[in-house]
This record gives structure tokens, C-alpha cells and sequence, in this order.
């Protein structure tokens, strides 16, 4: 399963890839730290699943959201952020989670398995 991670911060990248390098069914094609160059990459690639930061730099993640839901693009998203209080924002683009930090071990792999056994993997 191919997977892009969207957050402005290098540390959650560094957290991020450390947790979902246990599954050994994902593979990390991208990780940026803003919309713009993700936006370019997603429109040209095949990717699975997007773990999806709220607070960005150049654009918030639930506009990030539509723009995606406005291409032909059918990737799962995985909102994972600090603030609980867009959650509701957040499945109204139809996240597929939301995963408020600090992000958890057992919490992250769950939602990963999740994804897996509907792909068929």
C-alpha cells in the first residue's frame, strides 16, 4: 500500500515513518510539508492513503481535503492533528480517520489494518 504523509512539522514525519515502518505492507512514497508540492505529486501518482496534518502552512488540511475530493484522485485520508475540534470538519470531506496527536502505536496500526483488510491485502 503506498502511502504520503502531509504535516509542516520534520519531527512528525521522523514519528510518523518510525510507526508505519513496523507494517511491513506500507511503503512511504512521499512526505511533505505543504500542499502544494503534495498536491502535484498526488495528482500524478498512485497513492492508497494520506496521513493528513489540519494546521499547515500555506493551506488547511480540510481545504487540502476538498481540492483532493475535487480531482478524479481516490485515495483514502487520514486526518492526524492536535486539534480535536475539526474532526466533524474532517469526515464532511470524507476522512477515512482522525487520529489526534500525540499519535499512538496501537492506534495508528489499527487504522493501518483497517485500510489492508479492505484493500484485500
Amino acid at each position: 500500500m503506498k502511502v504520503v504523509i502531509i504535516d509542516d512539522e520534520k519531527a512528525m514525519h521522523l514519528i510518523m515513518r518510525r510507526m508505519l515502518a513496523k507494517v511491513e505492507e506500507i511503503e512511504i512514497v512521499g512526505s511533505f510539508q505543504e500542499t502544494a508540492a503534495a498536491f502535484s505529486y498526488l495528482m500524478n501518482h498512485e497513492v492508497d492513503l494520506v496521513f493528513l496534518d489540519i494546521k499547515l502552512q500555506q493551506e488547511n488540511g480540510i481545504d487540502f481535503a476538498k481540492r483532493l475530493r475535487g480531482s478524479d484522485r481516490r485515495m483514502k485520508l487520514v486526518f492526524v492533528t492536535s486539534y480535536k475540534e475539526y474532526a466533524s470538519d474532517a469526515f464532511e470531506v470524507n476522512a477515512y480517520d482522525y487520529i489526534v496527536k500525540p499519535v499512538e502505536q496501537g492506534r495508528l496500526h489499527k487504522t493501518v489494518l483497517r485500510v489492508l483488510s479492505e484493500a484485500g491485502t
